[in-house]
Formats: C-alpha cells, sequence, structure tokens
C-alpha cells in the first residue's frame, strides 16, 4: 500500500466497518449469498442491499469506498437488521465504525466525491477505473471549453529505410475522424512535424512535402482523398503551429461532422533508427479515442523493446530528452496506454476510422512499399487527458 497518514487511517477505519458489516450480515436468518439476498431478508431498497452485499464482499477496502451508503441510508440498514434479531453489540460496532468514516471524510476532504477520489488511488482496480471515470468527466467539460471533439484522433508514423543507415524517411499522417464543433465560430489549429536530437536543446521543424499534391492553393498537406470537408486554409503562422480560423463546414454537432486528414513526408537526416529513440503524438483535442501507430520494417521490429507511455505536457521543449523528467511528468496522468504489435497487413481495423485499411493501403502504394514486411507498433487510450502526449520509445532488442 502507497504509505501516507490517510492510506493507513483509511485501511484501519473501512477494515474495521467492512468486518462490522460481515458480522451483521452473518448474523441475519438464512444463507445470504448474493445481493438480493440481502435486501430481501431486511426489506430494504435493492441498491442499498447491493451495496451493503459489495461493502462485505470486497477484499480490497480501498474498493469498497464506493458502496458505503450515506448515513440515512446506514441507520435504515441497521434498523432493519435490529428488526431481524442481530444483537445491539454488532449494531453497535457498525454504528461506531460508520461514524469513525464520516469523521474520516471531513478531515481528509470534506464530502464523499472527493474521499472516494482519494482512496481510489491506493487501489491498483480502482486507480484504473477512477482514471477512465475522470477522463471521461475531463471530456465532458472540454467538449464544451474547447468547442471541438473528435471520435478518433490517429496518427501514422511509417518509418522508410533508405541507402543510408543514417537516413530514413518518413511519412507522417494526423488524422481527426468523426471531428465536429460543438460551438460555432470556435478557430482550430495544425500542429507542424517537430523533431528533436540528443544534441540539440530545441525541436526543429524537419523539410517535408505533401503526400498528396495540393489543390487549390491549399498550404497544408492535406490527405484528401480521406478528408470528407471543405478544407480550411491558414490564417496565421507560429513557429510550429498554424492557426486554421474557419472550420467547414459551419454547422455544430453531428449535422457537421468532418474528417480530416494530413499527411506529409519528412526527410530524417543523420537518424540512426536501432538506437534509443521516440516518437509522440500530442492530443489537442478532446477525443474518445487517440491512436498511435509506428509503423516500421519487421527487421527493425524483431530486433527492438518498445514502451507506450502518456506523458503530462508540463516539460519544456528543452526537457525533451531528460528521462527523469519525462518520467516525472508521465507519473502524474494515472493512465497505462494500450499496446500490441502486429504484422502490418492483420493490422487493418480502427475503432472510429471506417477506412482504416484503405488508409494504410495507400499509403504503401504511394510510397511504392510493400505492407508484407512491416510491422505496426500500436499505442492507444481511451479518453486522452488533454493536453498530452501519447509516446512509445524504442531501444535494440539485448535478447537478441
Amino acid at each position: 500500500m502507497k504509505s501516507s497518514l490517510l492510506g493507513e487511517q483509511a485501511q484501519e477505519c473501512l477494515t474495521g466497518l467492512k468486518n462490522a458489516v460481515t458480522d451483521i450480515l452473518q448474523a441475519l436468518p438464512g444463507k445470504l449469498e448474493q445481493p438480493r439476498d440481502v435486501y430481501k431478508t431486511l426489506g430494504i431498497d435493492r441498491m442499498i442491499g447491493w451495496n451493503i452485499f459489495k461493502l462485505h464482499e470486497l477484499d480490497d477496502c480501498f474498493l469498497s469506498v464506493r458502496h458505503i451508503p450515506r448515513k440515512a441510508a446506514f441507520k435504515g440498514f441497521l434498523r432493519a437488521a435490529s428488526r431481524q434479531g442481530v444483537v445491539d453489540s454488532l449494531l453497535s460496532a457498525a454504528e461506531k465504525n460508520f461514524n469513525l468514516f464520516e469523521d474520516l471524510v471531513e478531515l481528509h476532504a470534506g464530502d464523499r466525491p472527493s474521499m472516494e477520489m482519494m482512496l481510489l488511488a491506493y487501489s491498483d482496480e480502482g486507480s484504473s477505473q477512477a482514471s477512465l471515470d475522470h477522463r471521461k468527466l475531463a471530456f465532458t467539460g472540454n467538449r464544451f471549453l474547447y468547442g471541438l471533439e473528435t471520435r478518433t484522433r490517429l496518427t501514422i508514423s511509417l518509418f522508410e529505410p533508405t541507402d543510408s543507415p543514417t537516413d530514413w524517411k518518413l511519412t507522417l499522417l494526423k488524422g481527426s475522424f468523426g471531428l465536429r464543433r460543438n460551438r460555432p465560430d470556435i478557430p482550430w489549429f495544425y500542429v507542424r512535424p517537430r523533431v528533436f536530437t540528443e544534441f540539440e536543446g530545441q525541436p526543429h521543424s524537419p523539410v517535408s512535402k505533401p503526400l498528396v499534391k495540393p489543390e487549390n492553393g491549399n498550404k497544408l498537406p492535406y490527405y484528401t482523398p480521406f478528408c470528407n470537408c471543405s478544407l480550411p486554409s491558414i490564417t496565421s503562422s507560429g513557429r510550429f503551429v498554424e492557426s486554421v480560423e474557419e472550420i467547414f463546414p459551419l454547422e455544430t454537432g453531428n449535422a457537421g461532422l468532418m474528417d480530416l486528414v494530413f499527411a506529409e513526408i519528412i526527410d530524417l537526416d543523420g537518424f540512426v533508427m536501432d538506437e534509443d529513440s521516440s516518437t509522440s503524438a500530442k492530443v489537442i483535442t478532446p477525443c474518445h479515442l487517440a491512436v498511435m501507430d509506428i509503423i516500421v520494417p519487421s527487421s527493425f521490429a524483431g530486433n527492438s523493446e518498445f514502451s507506450p507511455r502518456v506523458v503530462s505536457s508540463i516539460l519544456e521543449e528543452s526537457d525533451a530528452y531528460n528521462e527523469q523528467l519525462i518520467d516525472l511528468s508521465r507519473s502524474i496522468l494515472p493512465i497505462e496506454p494500450g499496446f500490441e504489435i502486429k504484422p502490418t497487413i492483420e493490422q487493418n481495423t480502427l475503432d472510429g476510422v471506417e477506412n482504416y485499411g484503405e488508409i494504410v493501403e495507400d499509403l504503401f502504394k504511394r510510397r511504392d512499399l510493400n505492407p508484407l514486411n512491416y510491422t505496426t507498433i500500436r499505442s492507444f487510450v481511451h479518453f486522452p487527458v488533454i493536453p498530452s502526449n501519447l509516446d512509445i520509445t524504442w531501444k535494440p532488442n539485448t535478447k537478441n
């Protein structure tokens, strides 16, 4: 258990309350093997009976905090148990432990929801579920505050070797699928790719060209075969960010759903793939699912170890290669991203992107590459915190 005064006091208090409730249930007539046995025997509300049974059943005391009834409901449970003949000593012990829990809430949190949030962090299972629940809450708020949301945010990085071991081609795709406005006249931003090296304190924008020849004077690298809306143009520029003032169509909500996809080819000069490296995708739009696919030659994938992570965006750009700071910022977000490695020809579907297989097929066709020779490393997270970075690191596999 993580060590703290709250953790120690809560473990003692919650264990005492759980044991007191268990003693009462065991003193009731008949066998209580499932929640309905509790509320039928006592004649109490179904939800209260269910929570009482879960409080008794769970081994993880910190996870049980979600199932402690409110004061009036718990007193109703005690009165119902008394009517069934449970002795006063057991009822008094349960009431005493319940009051100790209420005192703990007042001391450390002030309210039940805050206490639940704090104590679930002490439970591995509870922390994971709490992380997802609160990311969903953050998504609900951010979809209004940012004025935008997207179903799936996809980044594909296709690494293509050249004749030189220190020069690679990178085809970078960034797509928002099911993008919509939640408020009218909301600006949107295109973030240009950046390259970091351990020898430079600041990132730089690499030389790149659009995968698809631009049309109608567009300055952004739209992947037009997979865009389904009128394409906005640049209204202002910064060092790494191009501001897109208008998103078309003008409708908000599902009436104006869009797929906006970008793809460009980047020259990676002086880049050695089989050294310790990483690539990341910044998440700046509230989304249901963020996915990053790295597609590499299978020979390289077989000789490397890959690790996914989600890193909070509190670092300065000059901290990009400070592993201690990266680990610290990573630990702030209680998120374990999903991770899988498959041959590229088998990794042909993605939730929220119906034409994912067609996109990958088109990428390989335009680059004149054989997907049979490539492997896809996928990292993903549902309802990611924004802004944050979905990141994959790799290093040579020392076991080979």
